[in-house]
């Protein structure tokens, strides 16, 4: 008990991790893009099948109104569960392929991602895959599907206050190489919406942990592009966390538009 209170007073806990015990070794999370969209489409192929169970119960209540309505309430049903397999098609191949003209056909994909998310969640806590793992997951979805912008303005990277002081050095060496990128230290997430708030950046590369950067996420995007790299936790959460400097290198390139 006294150690576990000794390392939790070792560090300054953020919010989404206020319920962390420190007996919870943090193992490396390397989930790949698969696990968020097998489970998405899973909760997508559910929510079809309940409009259509919606449209089974529903529709003698709108024969009253004649053929008409039976054929507005089915086509507007149908409509919209082709409009979501089409959204999930174009998603799976823009997941996986290197033509950026889907990219275009997916402007407003992450307002759907992030309305799937939390259903998602509840899923895969079900199957015993943990929130942080289909984080894990959905970011490098996110990541893969956000566009190159080449509009006037800042790319603002954002560091959490946790990261190894060595790597904070390389990464502050690493942006002054590029004169549109502005670095900045977000100690928590109402900090980090300040700063994007008054800065107004083009595009963000944000580095956190995975609750951090889902949250900043479904905060910001699409209208702001932003890249998330993920942090490693050897030490647990908040404390001495470490990142992939050439990650975060090629985040920085993409959207100064060098890659």
């Amino acid at each position: 008990m006294n150690e576990e209170k000794e390392r939790k007073t070792d560090r300054v806990l953020g919010d989404e991790w206020l319920d962390w015990k420190s007996d919870e070794a943090e193992k490396p999370i390397a989930e790949g893009k698969r696990t968020f969209l097998m489970l998405s489409f899973v909760v997508l192929l559910f929510i079809i099948l309940l409009s259509l169970l919606f449209l089974y119960l529903v529709l003698p209540r709108f024969e009253q109104f004649g053929r008409a309505g039976v054929v507005i309430v089915t086509v507007a049903v149908a409509a919209a569960a082709l409009f979501l397999v089409a959204w999930f098609a174009f998603l799976l191949h823009a997941s996986f392929s290197t033509k950026n003209y889907l990219f275009m056909c997916l402007e407003r994909r992450t307002n759907l991602l992030t309305l799937l998310f939390p259903l998602t969640v509840k899923l895969a806590t079900s199957l015993g895959i943990s929130k942080d793992r289909l984080s894990h997951s959905f970011i490098k979805v996110s990541n893969r599907l956000v566009p190159q912008t080449t509009s006037g303005g800042t790319v603002l990277a954002l560091l959490p206050r946790c990261l190894k002081k060595e790597l904070k050095q390389r990464v502050k060496e690493i942006c002054g190489e590029y004169p549109d990128v502005m670095l900045q230290t977000a100690p928590g997430g109402n900090v980090a919406r300040k700063i994007i708030q008054e800065t107004k950046p083009r595009a963000i590369v944000a580095v956190a942990c995975e609750r951090d950067l889902v949250s900043g996420i479904q905060d910001v995007a699409p209208r702001i592009p932003v890249i998330g790299i993920c942090n490693t936790r050897p030490s647990g959460p908040c404390k001495d966390t470490s990142i992939d400097i050439e990650a975060f290198r090629s985040a920085l390139e993409y959207f100064c538009n060098r890659s």
